[in-house]
C-alpha cells in the first residue's frame, strides 16, 4: 500500500515544521502549569495587597510608597512575566524555584526618590 506525501509535512512527520515534543514531557508540562498557573494567581493576589497598600499609603502621607516596597513588587512583576512565557511556551524552562529567581529587566523608576514633597498647608489663610 502506497502513501502519498504531504507537501506541509517537514521531514520528520510535523506537519508544523518544529521539533517533536515527548508525550512524557507534556505530561510533566501540564503539572508544571497547573501549579504556575496557581502560583500566578497567588502573586497577583499579593501585587494587589501592594497596589491597595500603595494608593492607601500615598492618600495618607501624600509621599511615595518606599523604595524597597517598589522593587520587591517589580520582581513579582518580573516573576508573574516569566510564569506567562512558560505558560504560553515562549519559555523551555520552567521558572522559578527549578531556575534561579528571574533579574528584574526594568528597575523601578527613580522619579520618586529625586521629588521633594512639600506636605499641603491644610490651615484656613485669613482673607
Amino acid at each position: 500500500m502506497a502513501t502519498s506525501a504531504n507537501p506541509s509535512s517537514s521531514p520528520d512527520g510535523n506537519a508544523h515544521g518544529g521539533s517533536v515534543i515527548d508525550r512524557g514531557a507534556t505530561g510533566i508540562r501540564i503539572l508544571l502549569t497547573l501549579v504556575f498557573s496557581i502560583v500566578a494567581r497567588l502573586v497577583e493576589v499579593v501585587l494587589t495587597v501592594i497596589v491597595l497598600f500603595d494608593l492607601g499609603f500615598t492618600l495618607i502621607t501624600q509621599k511615595p510608597p518606599s523604595r524597597k516596597i517598589r522593587e520587591f513588587a517589580n520582581q513579582a512583576c518580573t516573576y508573574l512575566y516569566r510564569i506567562a512565557r512558560y505558560l504560553t511556551y515562549n519559555e523551555a524552562e520552567p521558572p522559578f524555584p527549578f531556575t534561579d529567581f528571574p533579574d528584574v529587566f526594568e528597575p523601578p523608576t527613580s522619579d520618586y526618590d529625586d521629588v521633594e514633597y512639600v506636605p499641603r498647608d491644610t490651615a484656613r489663610r485669613p482673607a
